[in-house]
C-alpha cells in the first residue's frame, strides 16, 4: 500500500510528524507522543481537519473521541468550538460548519465510561439489567463487598465435609482473623474483572497448576517472567562487581581485591551461560553459590573510603545473588513441580471462592439497582459482543455493527492507559484489522502510571513494537518526541536519568534515541543558562524541629511529594525567582 501525504501548508507552524499524524489515513495508527510534544492540539487539528476537509466533510458527531477523564472531554469539545468559530470567520456562510456547533453538544466525546453507560441505556433491553440503575460511590460499594464477602464465608465455614476451604484458611489467615484470606479473594477478584472473558481468566490459573509428571521446568507458562528476573538481577550484580573493580584500580584503592572482584565477575559470567542452558544445572550452581573471602587492605597506602566503598558494592551483589539462591532456586526443579502439582486443589478451591463471591456481589447489585465501573464495561462489552462468540473470539453483536457504521473514526487519548475489557470494546465498534482498520490512539508509555487501577500498557507496547513507521507490515507508528514545554537544560537531565534505570527488562521499553525527549521550543532566548534542581525526599529522615520541616514518618509518598511540591512552590513565588514569559518574551517574577 503506496501512503501518500496531503502536502503540508507553507505557513504551517505544524513539524512533519505532527502533520503526519494529523492527515495519516486508511489503517490504524499508533502516536506515541511525548511529553510536551502537543499531542492534545494535534489531536484537535485532526478532528478540524475531518470535519472541514474541501472534499467528503463529516459531521463531528460521526467521529467517538475517548479522554481519559471528564475534564480532558470537556476541554477537547472546547478547543474544538473553539477551532470550529476560528473556521466561520474565514467561511461565515458555511452551514456545515454552524451545523458543526449545534452536533458538538452530543457528540460522541467523553470518557470510555461515558461511553459505555450511552450503550446501556440505548440497548439495555438485551441483556439482563434494569434500565433504571445508578452508579453507587466508592464507600457504598465497599461496604457492599464487606457484607458480601461476610456472607460468603460464613457459608463456607458452615458447610460439611469442607476440607479443601478449611486448608485454604489454614495457609492464607491468622490465628485470629481470616482478613488476609478476604484481601486474597478481593484482589483476585478486582484483577479478574480487568480482562473481557473473566471466568475464562479464572480457569487459565488453575490450568498453570494442571502439571504432567514429565513437564518440564521450563515449558510453564510464567518461567519466562521468572528468568527475566533472574537476568535482571544477575546484571545489577554484574555493574556493581564492575564498580568495585573500577574502585580497586584508582590510586589508594583496594588493588589486592580485584583478584576477588574478577573471580566474582567470572561466577556471574557463568550463571549467566547456565540461564540461557538449563536451568537444572543453573539450580546446583546457586545452592553451591560462595564468594570467595576478600584479601586484607591494610596499610596508609589504601584510602579507607575507597576500600569501604568497593566492599559495600560488593556486598549489595552478593546481597543479590544469596537473595536469588535462597528464594527463586530454594527448591530442587522436581520438588518445585511436584508443589505445583500440590496446590492445584487449593488453587481450584480459591477460583471457586473468587466466582462465587462475583456471583454473589453481581446478584446484590442487581437488587439494589447499582453499578460500578467495572460493570459498565462489562454490560458494554456483553451488549456489543455476539452472543454466538467462541472463547477467546470477538465477533460484532448488531449493535456494534450500528457503532461501526455511524463512527468514521475512534480516536483514544492517554491510550496507554486501557485496560484489556476497553481495548476488547474499542475493537468491537471500529472496522477492519489493523492495516485496514479505523482506530487513532495517542498516548506515552512513559506516562503510565494507572497500572494500580489495572491498566495494561503492554497493549500500547505491543503495537508500539508491531506497527511500523511506514504502515506497511500492519498499523502506522508516528512518533512525536520534540518537546515544546521545556527547557533544553531539564530535557538532558531527563534524558540523562532515564537512560540509566529504564530498560526492557525494568520498564518495559528501551530509553532509546526514539524515546527520549527532544529539545522542540523556539521562544527561549538562548544566552540564558538554566541549571536543572534534583528534589530528593528522604523518608528515613529525621524531623527536625529547627527547620520546621515536617515528619516524613507520618505521611505517605504521595504526600509527601504534595507536601514538597507545595513547599517548593511557596519559595520560588515568595523569593525574586525570575522566568521566561513565552507569551510577553521576556523574564518576570515567578507568580500563582
Amino acid at each position: 500500500m503506496n501512503i501518500v501525504f496531503r502536502p503540508k501548508p507553507k505557513e504551517s507552524q505544524w513539524t512533519d510528524e505532527q502533520w503526519k499524524a494529523i492527515v495519516a489515513d486508511g489503517q490504524d495508527i499508533l502516536v506515541a507522543a511525548a511529553a510536551g510534544s502537543g499531542k492534545t492540539a494535534v489531536l484537535v487539528e485532526r478532528i478540524i481537519q475531518k470535519i472541514t476537509a474541501k472534499e467528503d466533510p463529516i459531521d463531528v458527531d460521526r467521529l467517538l473521541v475517548v479522554t481519559f477523564t471528564n475534564a480532558s472531554a470537556a476541554e477537547m469539545k472546547t478547543r474544538i468550538a473553539e477551532a470550529i468559530e476560528r473556521e466561520l470567520d474565514k467561511q461565515p456562510n458555511s452551514l456545515h460548519l454552524r451545523r458543526q456547533l449545534s452536533l458538538l453538544n452530543r457528540a460522541s466525546i467523553s470518557t470510555i465510561h461515558s461511553f459505555c453507560l450511552d450503550v446501556i441505556r440505548k440497548y439495555y433491553y438485551l441483556i439482563d439489567i434494569d434500565p433504571v440503575f445508578r452508579i453507587a460511590d466508592d464507600t457504598e460499594m465497599e461496604l457492599l463487598k464487606e457484607e458480601v464477602m461476610e456472607e460468603l464465608l460464613e457459608e463456607e465455614y458452615g458447610k460439611a465435609d469442607n476440607e479443601l476451604f478449611f486448608e485454604v484458611v489454614d495457609r492464607y489467615t491468622g490465628d485470629r482473623s481470616d482478613a488476609e484470606l478476604q484481601e486474597m479473594i478481593l484482589a483476585i477478584y478486582e484483577f479478574s474483572r480487568s480482562h473481557p472473558e473473566t471466568y475464562r481468566w479464572l480457569d487459565q490459573l488453575v490450568a498453570m497448576y494442571d502439571i504432567d509428571e514429565d513437564t518440564p521446568l521450563t515449558q510453564l507458562p510464567y518461567i519466562s517472567y521468572l528468568r527475566k528476573y533472574v537476568e535482571m538481577e544477575l546484571a545489577a550484580a554484574k555493574r556493581l562487581i564492575a564498580r568495585a573493580l573500577q574502585l580497586a584500580h584508582l590510586p589508594g584503592g583496594p588493588l589486592p581485591r580485584a583478584e576477588n572482584y574478577r573471580d566474582d565477575l567470572q561466577l556471574i559470567a557463568h550463571l549467566e551461560a547456565l540461564l540461557d542452558r538449563s536451568w537444572d544445572e543453573l539450580y546446583e550452581a546457586m545452592k553451591s553459590l560462595s564468594l570467595s573471602r576478600l584479601k586484607s587492605c591494610r596499610g596508609d597506602e589504601y584510602d579507607p573510603q575507597l576500600v569501604e566503598e568497593a566492599k559495600s558494592l560488593r556486598d549489595q551483589a552478593k546481597k543479590k545473588l544469596e537473595s536469588l539462591r535462597d528464594n527463586v532456586f530454594s527448591l530442587r526443579p522436581t520438588t518445585w513441580l511436584r508443589h505445583m502439582r500440590e496446590m492445584k486443589p487449593v488453587v481450584e478451591t480459591i477460583v471457586r471462592l473468587v466466582k462465587q463471591f462475583t456471583e454473589m456481589f453481581q446478584a446484590r447489585k442487581r437488587e439494589k439497582g447499582i453499578v460500578d465501573f467495572s460493570d459498565l464495561e462489562h454490560y458494554c462489552l456483553q451488549i456489543l459482543r455476539h452472543p454466538n462468540s467462541a472463547d477467546g473470539q470477538w465477533l460484532p453483536s448488531d449493535a456494534a455493527l450500528d457503532y461501526r457504521a455511524q463512527f468514521v473514526e475512534v480516536l483514544v487519548d492517554e491510550y496507554q492507559d486501557t485496560n484489556m475489557v476497553q481495548e476488547a470494546i474499542l475493537r468491537l465498534v471500529t472496522k477492519g484489522n489493523e492495516h485496514t482498520g479505523n482506530l487513532f490512539m495517542v498516548g506515552d508509555v512513559k506516562q503510565s502510571i494507572y497500572r494500580f487501577r489495572l491498566a495494561e500498557p503492554m497493549l500500547f507496547l505491543s503495537k508500539y513494537k508491531r506497527f511500523t513507521a511506514d504502515g506497511k507490515q500492519s498499523g502506522m507508528k508516528i512518533d512525536l518526541s520534540n518537546n515544546f514545554r521545556s527547557r533544553a537544560e531539564i530535557l538532558h537531565g531527563t534524558n540523562f536519568i532515564f537512560k540509566q534505570i529504564m530498560s526492557e527488562t525494568v520498564g518495559e521499553m528501551e530509553y532509546d534515541e526514539a524515546a527520549e525527549l527532544k529539545y522542540g521550543a523556539v521562544d527561549y532566548p538562548d544566552n540564558e543558562q538554566a541549571v536543572p534542581e534534583l528534589i530528593i525526599i528522604d523518608r528515613n529522615s529525621k524531623d527536625d524541629e529547627e527547620t520546621g520541616e515536617f515528619d516524613t514518618n507520618d505521611l505517605a509518598a504521595a504526600q509527601l511529594e504534595a507536601r514538597m511540591m507545595a513547599k517548593k512552590i511557596k519559595e520560588i513565588v515568595s523569593e525574586p525567582f525570575h522566568v521566561y514569559d513565552r507569551k510577553a518574551k521576556r523574564m518576570r517574577r515567578a507568580m500563582y
